[in-house]
C-alpha cells in the first residue's frame, strides 16, 4: 500500500514541489542557524549592559550641575516601568 502511495503521480509531483524546500530546511539545521542566532542574541543582550552602565554613567556627569533636569530624567525613566509601586520604589531608592 506505502509503495502505491508513493509511486503516485501525486505523491511524486508534491515530492518534486517541496523539494527546494526540504533541501533549504534540511541545510538549515545542518548549518546550527538556530544555535548560531541564540548566541548571537545572548551576546548581543550581554553587550547592552556596559553600554547602558557608561551611557548612565555619562549622562550622571552631564547632569550633575542641573538638579531639576536629573530629576526630571530620574522620574521619565521610572515612569517607563510597569506602575507596580514596589518596582518603583526600589527604582527610586
Amino acid at each position: 500500500m506505502l509503495n502505491e502511495i508513493k509511486s503516485s503521480s501525486v505523491f511524486q509531483g508534491g515530492q518534486r514541489q517541496t523539494k527546494p524546500m526540504r533541501r533549504f530546511l534540511r541545510k538549515f539545521s545542518n548549518d546550527w542557524s538556530m544555535d548560531f542566532s541564540a548566541m548571537l542574541a545572548y551576546n548581543l543582550l550581554i553587550t547592552l549592559l556596559p553600554i547602558a552602565v557608561a551611557l548612565f554613567g555619562i549622562l550622571g556627569l552631564v547632569l550633575k550641575n542641573y538638579p531639576a533636569t536629573q530629576k526630571e530624567v530620574k522620574d521619565k525613566i521610572i515612569h517607563l516601568f510597569p506602575s507596580d509601586n514596589t518596582t518603583q520604589t526600589g527604582i527610586k531608592q
